[in-house]
């Protein structure tokens, strides 16, 4: 935080006033109703609000905003509380993408388009392992083989992105490049969807996406396989597998210079410490930035001999702690925007005791998504699902009725999330 900056003043949320701007509600970026800590005050409901969710205190910037007269500034460069995020959301336009707005509302119920959505899963698990054993023998890549996969998945995320994207959580162990490939494609595909790219674009971005991995068919099995610590000489051959990967994509025909780059670019970091080129800044490629966020995000919830799989909500604190050093900060909120703190397919359970499934993210709201209710409480189920809406409120309190409190291992309550994600019994 620069020192020069005019100091943040300290008030009660009781005191907040209309015209005030708030820079800092003293919680973690996941425990308030807002996209953003930054927030001007232009209503009581949303100093109604900021009370429900229990926030006594707030940081308001008297340059940017109406201050009382003869109000106590307390210095900006207070204290974090430990593991505490406090991210500012860009609100300007990115110089990323033409549009930042989000994308149209999905046409498709998802109960509906998931049916689809893992017959496009399926064919992707056999394209891609052709893909990758062709590489292996030293073949090229089949473009039109590929792009044609990748033109179904796109059609997917267009009629309901949050589909697809739910099929993510399956993960393959045994077979974690050619998964992994997959998933990394269907996230920059949901990602750039929500970034309304064009549909050109947008195939582009999940060509390179599917294909960013292909340069790891050259390196040894018992390298990529390896249990334990890797040697500095096999983390050296790991390093090289971007260079290999354009090199594959260079000698195939069709494709294009922005699919390449996400292949050759893809382990290059924001403030310069990626490799292979150690390129920082808008020097990496747009869709090499998507990738990068989508690449990671996939290997951290996913289990490795080496490591237990984080969960989304923890995978992408971690990934916000790395803004600006890891990550473009403007694609990195947009895509917690995309995925949602608790994404479709999240064992969740609520402060009523009630437990059920995510089922639909609120983009606008990430705290409060749709939750499919399979228990009253966790010795007594509903005889039928419930849809909830985390958005309704009491009519006397004004309160919100539910809230999540936690998210829970499906495994652990012997729950097949895919069961109830493509039922029909519920759908509206």
């Amino acid at each position: 935080m620069k020192e020069d900056r005019a100091p943040w003043i300290k008030i009660k949320t009781e005191d907040l006033r209309i015209g005030m701007f708030i820079v800092d509600m003293g919680r973690s970026w996941m425990d308030h109703p807002f996209l953003t800590n930054k927030k001007l005050i232009t209503s009581p409901k949303q100093i109604e609000k900021l009370r429900e969710y229990g926030i006594l205190e707030v940081y308001i910037d008297p340059q940017k905003g109406w201050v009382p007269e003869g109000e106590i500034a307390f210095q900006n460069n207070r204290p974090k509380e430990e593991g505490e995020i406090s991210p500012f959301l860009s609100e300007a336009p990115s110089p990323l993408v033409n549009l930042s707005s989000l994308a149209p509302e999905e046409k498709v119920p998802l109960h509906q388009e998931i049916k689809e959505a893992k017959k496009v899963h399926q064919e992707a698990q056999i394209v891609v392992r052709e893909v990758m054993q062709d590489i292996r023998l030293g073949k090229n890549i089949e473009s039109e083989k590929v792009k044609r996969l990748v033109q179904k998945m796109a059609d997917s995320i267009f009629r309901n992105p949050d589909a697809l994207a739910s099929l993510t959580r399956i993960k393959g162990y045994d077979e974690y490049t050619f998964v992994h490939s997959i998933n990394v494609c269907i996230l920059c595909l949901a990602l750039g969807r929500h970034l309304n790219l064009e549909r050109e674009s947008l195939e582009q971005l999940g060509i390179g996406a599917l294909l960013h991995d292909a340069g790891k068919m050259k390196i040894p099995n018992y390298i990529l396989q390896k249990p334990g610590r890797l040697t500095e000489a096999e983390f050296a051959e790991i390093k090289k597998h971007p260079l290999y990967s354009i090199e594959i994509l260079e000698k195939s025909e069709g494709l294009s210079q922005e699919a390449k780059l996400v292949a050759l670019q893809h382990h290059e970091r924001y403030a310069g410490h990626g490799y292979p080129s150690s390129l920082q800044g808008e020097e990496i490629g747009k869709f090499a930035q998507i990738a990068a966020i989508a690449d990671v995000y996939d290997a951290l919830t996913t289990n490795r001999c080496y490591k237990k799989a984080a969960s989304p909500y923890e995978a992408l604190q971690e990934m916000y702690l790395s803004v600006n050093r890891d990550f473009n900060q403007f694609l990195m909120e947009r895509f917690i925007q995309c995925m949602g703190i608790y994404p479709i397919g999240t064992l969740v359970q609520l402060d009523t005791q009630e437990i059920g499934i995510v089922c639909s993210v609120n983009h606008q709201q990430l705290l409060r998504p749709h939750v499919l209710l399979l228990f009253k409480n966790p010795k007594k189920s509903y005889r039928q699902p419930i849809v909830a809406d985390l958005m309704e409120k009491d009519n006397e309190s004004g309160l919100f009725k539910r809230t999540i409190l936690k998210p829970l291992l499906p495994q652990k309550w012997n729950i097949r999330v895919d069961d109830y994600l493509s039922c029909t019994a519920w759908g509206k």
